[in-house]
């Protein structure tokens, strides 16, 4: 979202990103932008609502579904939207796009982007170095590093990004965790049990990261021998959620 934003506004045209500060899990790189930019980047739901006119574009990045929008409210008032989406497919998807971006091959809706940027005519300007950088680190979470779902498309447009000012030493920072953090997800982690190469961990831990420490702790899994999808349960008020990952062979979204 901040990649395109800064694309769009480029080409001298009003854009922000909206999101829901209490919600969101990448508070670390809104920080940056926001320590970096010159300007507001970001716009609340609520503001985006009241905002919003009829020849408004909503571009919506990394989901295709309505039940994993930001904000369904802001949805229901557009009337023109473009999706930009790189997940497979399935029920309860966006069916009124004007354009709907679809690449299930594309390692992730960050690589979409950086290609897209590279087709805007800017007149040789560039967008901003942090831009870049949020671009690099959506490519290196949703590929584990470079390793999962990475084909030849990922590596070009990160070396593009880098070529543009990414740096990928404040592209590592945006992934550092804190000791409490570590902790809670080691403590995952040590719990797990090896079920037909499987990996297997539940807890009850109650803490207000919860929904950043599993996710991790389910990445971290996989890097155990002779383990080919991960699996951490964990509950959210009366929810219980599960939090999956796969090397490849085994796919975990059908599961």
């Amino acid at each position: 979202a901040v990649g395109i934003v800064s694309a769009v506004r480029l080409m001298d045209k009003e854009a922000y990103v909206v999101v829901d500060r209490k919600k969101n899990l990448a508070s670390q790189l809104i920080e940056m932008v926001d320590s970096n930019s010159d300007t507001n980047y970001f716009v609340s739901p609520s503001d985006a609502c009241d905002q919003i006119k009829e020849k408004d574009l909503l571009i919506i990045c990394d989901t295709h579904n309505k039940d994993f929008l930001e904000n369904g409210d802001l949805y229901k008032k557009s009337h023109r939207v473009v999706i930009i989406d790189h997940h497979r497919k399935n029920v309860n998807f966006i069916d009124d796009a004007v354009i709907f971006l679809h690449e299930p091959y594309a390692s992730s809706a960050s690589e979409m982007v950086t290609e897209l940027i590279q087709y805007f005519k800017l007149d040789n300007k560039s967008i901003p170095a942090f831009a870049s950088e949020a671009l690099l680190a959506g490519i290196a979470l949703d590929t584990k590093n470079f390793v999962m779902r990475t084909g030849v498309r990922t590596f070009e447009a990160a070396a593009f990004l880098k070529k543009i000012g990414a740096d990928t030493i404040v592209v590592k920072s945006l992934f550092t965790n804190s000791i409490d953090t570590y902790q809670k997800k080691t403590q995952v982690v040590s719990s797990a049990e090896i079920y037909n190469r499987c990996a297997i961990a539940h807890t009850e831990m109650k803490c207000d990261n919860i929904r950043l420490v599993c996710p991790q702790a389910a990445d971290e899994l996989l890097n155990i021998t002779d383990v080919d999808a991960s699996f951490v349960l964990y509950r959210t008020g009366d929810i219980i959620n599960i939090s999956a990952r796969s090397l490849g062979a085994l796919n975990v979204q059908v599961i």
